[in-house]
């Protein structure tokens, strides 16, 4: 394709007005003035748009990289500075050099390649937080391959909730279209925590091998009880290589997506559903899988290839292990949402990854006003075991508590089978529910050992009190709730015992001059504010900011002096080439599909040029 030439904007004018300093005289004397133009003259309104008018200053590029690190988009940033100005003929430049500028800039912080500015981010991260961590593989062409990271609050979140990890992968976050892999967690407030990062090169089964791995030396060789991820084979091998000891469930979202895609029966649909969300035992299980093979004539592949999952995606096999009440990936999902409101695929790796952190900072910030919240707050009692519940407003976080005053509620339809003897150890109660008589859940208190254990595996599922172990409690007159069934980390006391305090001595100097920036942007606005309320004000202030100008062109004047133009080096690591993912299509240039004819749906040529067209044309001659 052939670039279109720039429009010509040179008209080989004549028109001079030269001024020359004559000592003599000290004073500047004309010594050519041409008036005759060989063009037609701007009018008022088009002098903006001339070369000589236009000017976007370091002012305004500060402001510009400020609002960017924000995520505020390039044209967002020039429609506020043309409001702060007072409309597009005052603002001083065109939409097109602020975009040309920021291009610019972009190209300077990558100047000795992206991936060598992304390692530089990282080493700057490391300098300001000694628990940081980051590591990089590269392949035989020395690029960039793999890239994991996480800091040190991420380390801290997995210490005290690393038991239940979830990770998946998402695409469309960069240039390069690199797999981005997050690893996310739930925390004592039932809300998201994130424990790393990585781009990788591929989603093979040896990539995640490197990045799991990576993963469990980062986290000082601590392993997850258990792992949650959708149905990729390639996750499968590397985690029962890297973890072999955990509990891996798929998630139930993406089966049902898989199940209708490959039925069409909603009765089967049904069935399925109960099988995998029923609260049935692993007998009840197999009997209703065999109902329903047997029912609908089911065979073929997929159902044997699910069958022989069954033990990763069956509530009835997965009952009993703790996963935190996570049986999806959605966490991991809501917060590839949130990462890609600031990245795209247009970025390069070194801009993502300071979006990716400001997205970390947001949601780090919303859970210490959770902690906050639950610190300084205490909710209304309305249950029926006041006491009970009052314990677990006072020891639970806000949204635990909230589950287990639903469990509380719970408890006022369940009914006592049979009376149990006050001097037997273990004691066995028996319940039912009112208008369900036919179901019973048993639970056994052992009286000697202080412990509790239900039939329906609530708590040791989700950490969770049951309604069943709560009509013990109130059987045996307990006005708290049973020390054996109360998970710390669940408790406001989570990070009790494992906090620490990140040192941050030596702040890189990108940091501490955009932080310096946003402290005098927020002084001058208040000025500009009650500046700009009175005529008075507003002389006065332009006076004391002429003034000021003076002095700062003196400091720009010994910035430039001093600083150093360093140029650039050879590349260490060369930058990546693109990946290709498992969602990647067959397209054309530039990542698009390659167009099809409008008559016979053939590529290579248009509808203009179709042979089927040409052909017709000469028929008809």
């Amino acid at each position: 394709m052939v670039r279109t030439p720039r429009k010509e904007t040179r008209e080989n004018c004549h028109a001079t007005f030269a001024v020359k300093y004559c000592p003599k005289r000290d004073a500047y004397i004309v010594t050519k003035f041409v008036t005759e133009h060989s063009h037609r003259l701007a009018n008022s309104r088009e002098v903006p748009f001339l070369r000589s008018h236009r000017c976007v200053t370091e002012s305004n590029i500060a402001q510009s990289m400020s609002m960017r690190k924000a995520s505020i988009k390039t044209n967002q940033t020039y429609d506020y500075m043309v409001n702060q100005a007072g409309g597009y003929m005052k603002v001083g430049f065109t939409s097109k050099d602020l975009y040309n500028r920021m291009d610019f800039e972009r190209r300077q912080v990558v100047l000795d390649g992206d991936a060598e500015a992304a390692i530089s981010y990282m080493n700057a991260k490391a300098i300001a937080d000694p628990e940081f961590f980051c590591i990089f593989s590269v392949d035989e062409e020395n690029r960039l391959a793999n890239f994991f990271w996480r800091d040190s609050q991420s380390l801290h979140d997995y210490c005290c909730f690393g038991d239940v990890v979830i990770f998946d992968s998402t695409y469309k976050t960069n240039v390069y279209d690199k797999p981005l892999v997050v690893f996310v967690g739930v925390n004592n407030h039932n809300a998201t925590a994130v424990f790393g990062c990585a781009f990788l090169v591929d989603e093979t089964a040896d990539t995640y091998r490197w990045v799991l791995r990576t993963f469990l030396i980062s986290m000082k060789d601590k392993k997850p009880v258990s792992i949650v991820t959708d149905g990729d084979e390639a996750m499968r091998v590397a985690i029962d290589e890297v973890f072999p000891d955990a509990h891996h469930r798929l998630c139930t979202w993406h089966i049902m997506m898989n199940v209708n895609t490959n039925v069409n029966n909603p009765e089967i649909v049904r069935d399925f559903s109960y099988c995998v969300h029923g609260g049935l035992t692993p007998v009840a299980f197999e009997q209703h899988w065999q109902q329903m093979i047997d029912t609908y004539d089911l065979k073929g592949d997929w159902i044997e290839m699910m069958y022989r999952k069954r033990k990763r995606w069956a509530e009835a096999y997965c009952s009993g292990h703790f996963f935190g009440g996570n049986t999806t990936t959605q966490r991991v999902e809501g917060m590839h949402k949130n990462l890609k409101d600031g990245i795209g695929r247009g970025m390069k790796l070194v801009e993502c990854m300071p979006r990716i952190e400001r997205s970390l900072l947001r949601l780090r910030n919303e859970n210490v006003k959770d902690d906050f919240d639950s610190n300084n707050s205490h909710p209304l009692l309305r249950t029926h075991l006041r006491s009970l519940e009052e314990h677990a407003a006072s020891i639970f976080t806000h949204d635990i508590y909230k589950l287990i005053r639903n469990e509380i509620n719970k408890e006022a339809k369940l009914i006592l089978v049979q009376p149990v003897r006050n001097n037997e150890d273990p004691r066995v109660y028996t319940f039912s529910k009112f208008g369900r008589p036919d179901e019973k859940w048993t639970v056994v208190y052992y009286k000697k050992e202080q412990h509790l254990q239900c039939s329906c595996k609530l708590f040791e599922s989700s950490g969770i009190p049951c309604c069943h172990m709560f009509g013990v409690m109130k059987c045996d007159h307990m006005d708290q709730i049973h020390p054996s069934v109360i998970m710390k980390r669940w408790t406001k006391d989570a990070r009790r015992g494992s906090e620490f305090v990140v040192k941050s001595d030596d702040v890189p100097n990108e940091t501490i001059q955009m932080a310096r920036f946003g402290s005098l942007s927020s002084d001058f606005n208040k000025l500009c504010f009650y500046g700009s309320q009175t005529e008075v004000a507003y002389k006065r202030l332009k006076a004391e900011f002429g003034r000021l100008n003076t002095l700062v062109e003196r400091w720009k004047e010994q910035h430039e002096q001093t600083s150093l133009n360093l140029g650039c080096h050879n590349n260490v690591v060369r930058d990546p080439i693109v990946a290709k993912t498992k969602g990647t299509q067959t397209t054309g240039s530039k990542g698009k599909k390659a167009p099809q004819c409008g008559e016979c749906k053939v590529t290579g040529h248009n509808k203009r040029k179709c042979p089927k067209s040409v052909l017709l044309v000469r028929e008809e001659f």
